[in-house]
């Protein structure tokens, strides 16, 4: 297995490995759009900007032999929050008439790299990817001049918690994001 900079080749595949955690999170914008239509909408997103959330140039891969990817991890720096989703948003109101912010809430500390979302293949889960996911991901905060990476974990994920914690991530606040109450961790690096 490997891990590295994803490309603009796996785009889609990646955009579909993270529509694992909009399902778990239960985003209000699927009562009004369908899981098509918020894919469509993402995939738009990132070809209009390289400052969209879930643009390829802010996730590492987790690739098997045959090159299929079987995890991906995005992150960036706390300071770049507040303009990764204006190209979403923008696609969401003109095509979509969905006129409200897909993530709402801030979920960044300051000072931080931070590690908006990790996710596995069903099948590859178990197999340490996450962690070395997470261990890709500290090195590339560390590129950002931070000294310091940050995550959510849903309060009900408590396997993700214990991982967190057996590889260093100490809880140090909480928050409610959406319907759902995260505690956030760091990890000084």
């Amino acid at each position: 297995m490997k891990i590295q900079p994803a490309t603009i080749h796996e785009q889609e595949v990646i955009l579909s490995l993270e529509q694992t955690i909009f399902d778990d999170m239960a985003l209000e914008i699927y009562d009004e759009l369908t899981v098509e239509n918020v894919q469509e909408a993402l995939s738009l997103a990132v070809s209009m900007s390289d400052e969209s959330r879930y643009h390829y140039s802010r996730a590492l891969v987790a690739k098997n032999d045959e090159n299929q990817v079987l995890g991906v991890i995005f992150g960036y720096p706390d300071t770049e929050e507040k303009h990764l989703d204006r190209a979403l948003q923008s696609i969401l109101a003109d095509k979509f008439s969905y006129h409200r912010w897909m993530f709402p809430d801030s979920e960044v500390f300051d000072n931080e790299w931070y590690v908006d979302s990790i996710v596995v293949t069903s099948e590859a889960r178990g197999q340490g990817i996450g962690k070395k996911l997470l261990a890709a991901a500290e090195k590339k905060a560390k590129e950002s001049n931070r000294e310091t990476i940050g995550l959510n974990v849903d309060d009900e994920n408590t396997r993700a918690r214990k991982l967190y914690q057996n590889i260093g991530f100490k809880s140090v606040g909480r928050l409610t994001l959406g319907a759902h109450n995260y505690t956030h961790m760091q990890k000084v690096i």
